[in-house]
Parts: structure tokens; C-alpha cells; sequence
């Protein structure tokens, strides 16, 4: 969690030693203060003082990692020292001269829309996902080709795209595989879900940001001043929340007004429940003020699909599978094309599936053009077929003229295609070929070794974030194995570098002359290939090459 609290990617360290540095860097440390709630200072400040601290506070600072160890409690030392730089903070109450009388069932009416266009956004991606190639960027974000694209197809502003990814990718509906996002296992789920189960994911997503012990200040300040705006609740229950402008905490308000907790920063009816962990009456109050759901939609023989409110879950997923959205809310419009319907048949639909399925929505036969758009999108259904090769993937067409026209297309000159006898190669992996293929309106399809077709949604159905994440730990720890077994100078260096940081002891193991020495060492400075430390044991002060070491260890 600590990882994600700080806005790091692991994929973005070469070693444990390069993700220490990012975490002891100051702005990242400043991250870790701005979650400090007004009890767990004082709970910090006492046990710095060595005055007695509840077990269950303990608990908490642990939870946090604020601390050494919950059988030993003991702050770090970088901590202290952020600690007694900032001002003797107490507990603040806040003073309203003049509260605010707000109608409470408007603000609750507000806050059922914007659970309702939160959850729409979450699908939304969940499906581009799966449909297009969104790249991971610096610190496990997206592009901004990828907002803007995003934000222009929800109709919302860059910086609402971004926070509902983040929600995402904290709900584990999202994760980073091979510098690509793609929606998780979880996403299926999600995808199946009633609105009030979507929902109540995303509510465990903010509180799992917000934290234990804040949701307990909050739910606290909540309780004396109801007529408070939340993000004045949250900054007095984190009094450091101002050292880090960048901190989750610091976003949490934003985020309750586009999932529903709060609007215009006034709290829901329900808040409090959320802040007490009552997710279920706060999903059944919730529920009445989300828009009702419906069963039909209007099919036009301009190819589009207009839905006059939402659409029960079952039936928008099936509609989601061969229609693309124009624009959603609570009349949202879909539109069918060749690229749409070929989506449908790679998921296993049939054509007389989707054709059964819109009469039924639509209550009446389909327009002719539309009709004319699901036969022929199956007949041409798999003439271009992509797989995976040891080096790239190939590209084989049943249509000869197709593959011509594909060679020849100056818009897939960066693909760098090549006519070969067995077919077309490229050098791209296969799904990388499959989605620029697609982006220039070829409809192409994968396959497996034995030629069946790989539905786009299956990509993920293995994906888990927690794999994800252990995958990038055993590397890091594989490479920490490897620096181990024969250190270069550098790596030496860099070890020395870190325990001067975090101020911690180092067991040294050199050779001198033959002889192996071992050294229990506090550092005090490195220069010019050179380890100034503090024997312990000796208790005198020693000057070691750094070319003699062969062995360190920090701790």
C-alpha cells in the first residue's frame, strides 16, 4: 500500500535500493506525513517522549508503517526528524460562526447523479481498456493523449478522468501489466454488478484511502459541526495535510463529490455510515436516489442506439459488447459499425444473438441498414487473422486483395508489415498489431496456436493486480539476490549511501591482505572510494577503501 499511497510504479526501480531512495526522498516522505492524523501525533510525539501509547493505537501506526515494530514500538528516525521541524500540533475543533442550513434531500439527490455518472466512467474505462492500447506512463499514469481522449468521451474535465482512474486502479479493478493498463479479473465483476455493488467498491476504494484512523477523525468532526464542508473536516483531522499538496489526503473531498459521498463538498445523508464502515444502509439510502433503470432502447437507421434512461446491467453489457457509446448519462447514445460488430463476435456472440437482442430492446424489426451491418460484419468476420510468433506475430488474410491493400497502406508504414509467403509479419507483438490494425479500421481478429479467436475481454481474465505486484517484488528481490552474490563498487557505494540516509548500521566484511575482517560500522561519510565509520565494538572511528569490501549488509 505504501507504494500506491506515494504514487510509485515498481517497474520504475531497477533494485530494493533505488525504491528506497524514492521513499526516503523528501517529497515522498512529506506524503507519508500528510497521512498523520491528530491522534496519531500525538500517539508519535508520546512515544518519541517514551510515555505510554494504547495497543491499539500501536496498531494503527503500524498499519500505517509509521513505526519500527508493534512489539517494540520506535519511530523512525527520518520521522523524528520531520516531526521536530514541524510546530506542536493539537487537536483543532472548528468554529462555525455562521452554519449553513442545507436542504439535506437535494444534496442527497445530487449525490445519487454523481454516483451514478461515476459508475457509468468506471465502466467506460473498464471498456476502452479492452479495446484500446493505453500505455503506462511515469509513475503509473495515463498518457495525456489517453485523458483527452477519455474526457472528451465522458464529457468531463481531464482532472475527473484522472481521479476516476485512480479509483480504479485502488479498487483493483486496473492494473499495469508489461507497461500496459488493462482492467483486472475484479473488472468482470464489476461489469456484471448491480449499481448498488459498484458503488459500494468504490466506496471501500475511498475509504481504504481516507484510512482507519482518519475515518474515525472525520466521522468525529462530522458528528460536532454537520453544517462543515468535508474538505475542511479532512484538513483539520490531518494537520500536516498541507506539507504535501500532491497527498491522496488532499484529494479525498474532490473524490467524495464524484462518487456520491458529498456534493459541492456538503455530506451525503449516508457519510457517516461510510465513515463508520456501514456500507449496507449507506448503499440501501443510496439506492433510492439513483436514477431508475429501464428495459428499452430506440434503434435509428443512422446506425445509432439511444437509450431513454439507464439500462438494467444485464442488458448493458450484452448491448456494450457490439456498440461503442457516443455519450452517456442519464440518456446515454451507442452507435454500431463494422469495428463494433466484429467486438461482439470475437466475445463468442452469433449474428442472429445481436440481431435477437436489439429487436428485443427495441421492441420491433431493425432498420435495413442496420440489418445490412450485422450480415455483412459476419461474413467478413476472421479474413484478417493475427498470431503470435517467437519474434513478433503474423498476419494472415483470406482475401488476397485485403493483404495487398494492407502492404500498401502508407498509415501502416510504422508497423513496418512485410509480405512473406506464410503471410504478413511484423516485428509488433500480436495484440500491439491487433489494436493498430483496428485504430485504422481493419477488422482483424486473434488467434491462439490452434487458430481460435481470442476475445479481447479474455486478456484480463488471468490479470490480477496482487500477481501483478508480487511479480515486480520477486524481481526486485531477485536483483537484490544478484547484487549479493558479487557487488561491484558501485552497488557497495550506493548501500553505503542509503545507511547514511536512514541513518542506520552497517555489518561490514572486508578483505585485507588475505584476511577476512568483519566490522559492526556506523557511517559517518563516504569520499573519494573511502568509508568513514564508527567501530562499535572498538569505539574508535575507522577509514576503510570501499575496494576492500566484500561483504555489506545494512541493518
Amino acid at each position: 500500500m505504501v507504494v500506491h499511497e506515494r504514487g510509485l510504479s515498481l517497474s520504475d526501480y531497477k533494485d530494493f535500493f533505488d525504491l528506497a531512495n524514492a521513499l526516503l526522498a523528501p517529497k515522498s516522505q512529506a506524503l507519508t506525513v500528510a497521512g498523520i492524523t491528530n491522534q496519531m501525533l500525538i500517539s508519535l510525539r508520546s512515544l518519541v517522549a517514551s510515555e505510554k501509547v494504547s495497543k491499539e493505537q500501536v496498531g494503527l501506526l503500524g498499519k500505517e508503517l509509521l513505526i519500527w515494530s508493534t512489539d517494540e514500538p520506535s519511530v523512525y528516525d527520518w520521522l523524528k526528524d520531520r516531526l521536530s521541524e514541524s510546530p506542536r500540533t493539537s487537536s483543532l475543533s472548528v468554529v462555525s460562526d455562521n452554519p449553513i442550513e442545507n436542504d439535506q434531500n437535494a444534496v442527497d439527490l445530487d449525490c445519487g447523479i454523481h454516483a451514478f455518472e461515476a459508475m457509468q466512467a468506471v465502466t467506460e474505462l473498464i471498456f476502452d481498456l479492452d479495446q484500446h492500447l493505453v500505455r503506462e506512463v511515469a509513475k503509473g499514469s495515463l498518457g495525456l493523449p489517453d485523458i483527452k481522449r477519455a474526457s472528451t468521451h465522458l464529457g468531463k474535465s481531464k482532472e475527473y478522468v484522472k481521479t476516476i482512474f485512480e479509483l480504479a486502479k485502488v479498487a483493483g479493478l486496473v492494473s499495469a501489466s508489461d507497461k500496459r493498463f488493462q482492467p483486472t479479473a475484479l473488472a468482470d465483476s464489476w461489469i456484471t454488478a448491480s449499481p448498488k455493488a459498484r458503488w459500494l467498491i468504490l466506496c471501500e476504494a475511498w475509504s481504504s484511502m481516507l484510512g482507519v484512523a482518519g475515518a474515525k477523525e472525520v466521522l468525529a468532526q462530522l458528528t460536532q459541526h454537520k453544517s462543515k464542508k468535508l474538505k475542511d473536516l479532512i484538513q483539520i483531522s490531518f494537520p500536516f495535510s498541507s506539507l504535501a499538496p500532491a497527498s491522496r489526503v488532499n484529494r479525498l473531498a474532490e473524490m467524495a463529490d464524484q462518487i456520491g459521498l458529498s456534493s459541492a463538498g456538503v455530506p451525503a445523508s449516508w457519510l457517516a455510515d461510510v465513515l463508520a464502515h456501514k456500507l449496507a444502509p449507506a448503499a440501501k439510502a443510496l439506492e433510492s436516489r439513483l436514477p431508475s433503470q429501464q428495459e428499452r432502447i430506440i434503434i435509428q437507421a443512422d446506425l445509432s442506439i439511444i437509450t431513454p434512461g439507464p439500462l438494467v446491467s444485464s442488458l448493458e453489457v450484452q448491448l456494450r459488447k457490439f456498440a461503442d457509446t457516443e455519450s452517456i448519462g442519464l440518456a446515454s447514445s451507442y452507435r454500431i459499425s463494422p469495428l463494433s460488430i466484429s467486438c461482439g463476435l470475437e466475445e463468442g456472440l452469433t449474428e442472429n444473438q445481436i440481431r435477437q437482442l436489439l429487436q428485443k430492446l427495441n421492441g420491433s424489426s431493425l432498420p435495413q441498414p442496420v440489418d445490412y451491418l450485422i450480415r455483412e460484419t459476419a461474413e467478413r468476420f476472421g479474413r484478417l487473422k493475427i498470431s503470435a510468433q517467437e519474434k513478433g506475430s503474423l498476419l494472415v488474410s483470406s482475401d488476397e486483395l485485403l493483404a495487398k491493400q494492407i502492404t500498401m497502406d502508407s498509415k501502416l508504414k510504422p508497423l513496418m508489415l512485410e509480405a512473406r509467403p506464410q503471410g504478413i509479419t511484423s516485428p509488433l507483438d500480436a495484440q500491439a498489431l491487433y489494436h493498430s490494425l483496428r485504430e485504422s479500421g481493419y477488422l482483424a481478429v486473434r488467434v491462439d496456436d490452434k487458430g481460435k479467436v481470442i476475445a479481447p475481454s479474455s486478456v484480463h481474465k488471468t490479470s490480477n493486480e496482487a500477481a501483478v505486484f508480487l511479480q515486480q517484488i520477486e524481481r526486485l528481490r531477485a536483483q537484490d539476490v544478484e547484487m549479493a552474490d558479487a557487488a561491484p563498487a558501485s552497488d557497495m557505494e550506493r548501500k553505503i549511501l542509503l545507511a547514511l540516509k536512514t541513518k542506520s548500521i552497517l555489518q561490514v566484511q572486508i578483505n585485507a591482505n588475505g584476511k577476512i575482517m568483519d566490522f559492526l560500522l556506523e557511517p559517518i561519510g563516504i569520499a573519494n572510494g573511502r568509508l568513514r565509520a564508527r567501530d562499535r565494538k572498538a569505539d574508535i572511528e575507522r577509514t576503510l577503501p570501499v575496494s576492500a569490501i566484500t561483504s555489506i549488509l545494512i541493518g
